[in-house]
């Protein structure tokens, strides 16, 4: 228990450092305003998955939650090790089959309307299906539900929007 407490204290601390770090830097952190990237994301990663003979994928709030968390760490710092070092997938029950993807896109003149998100969401789609070991992730026949979160950050070449994908069972 008093090591859980330690690793919870230092998640705590280098997240607060991190979030500090930004603002100093003066790059604009936001929860996100493209809920229709996760959507889209969603019914593509779903279409997929029905494609290939498998059930769909059960948007779940505790997963969701941890997206949040790791879309937001990974605007930042762009891995699937979180600030304390451990993965992110790490947040999900050990007891249970779990993943993680991450995508990102750099945009100039992101403005958020409904057809950018789309179409942001199309090229994130894209990318993970070329990439075999996120396309393993997305087609995975044990995972049931998923939780989706975009972040969007802003850089001096315009926005940056993160999007993390948690997937359990």
């Amino acid at each position: 228990m008093n090591k859980k407490l330690n690793i919870f204290v230092r998640s705590i601390c280098i997240f607060g450092i991190l979030f500090f770090a930004c603002v100093l830097m003066k790059r604009d952190v936001m929860a996100s305003s493209a809920v229709k990237v996760d959507t889209t994301m969603l019914q593509q990663i779903n279409g997929l998955r029905t494609q290939k003979g498998l059930p769909k994928l059960i948007l779940d709030d505790s997963l969701t939650k941890i997206a949040e968390v790791r879309a937001n760490e990974a605007s930042f710092k762009w891995s699937h090790e979180r600030p304390n070092g451990e993965q992110g997938s790490d947040m999900i029950a050990r007891n249970k089959w779990r993943g993680e993807n991450l995508s990102y896109v750099n945009s100039s003149n992101y403005n958020g309307t409904e057809s950018e998100q789309v179409g942001i969401a199309d090229l994130m789609f894209t990318n993970l299906c070329n990439s075999p070991t996120h396309l393993d992730n997305m087609l995975f026949s044990e995972y049931t539900k998923i939780g989706i979160s975009s972040y969007e950050v802003s850089t001096a070449n315009g926005k940056k929007i993160t999007t993390a994908y948690m997937f359990s069972n």
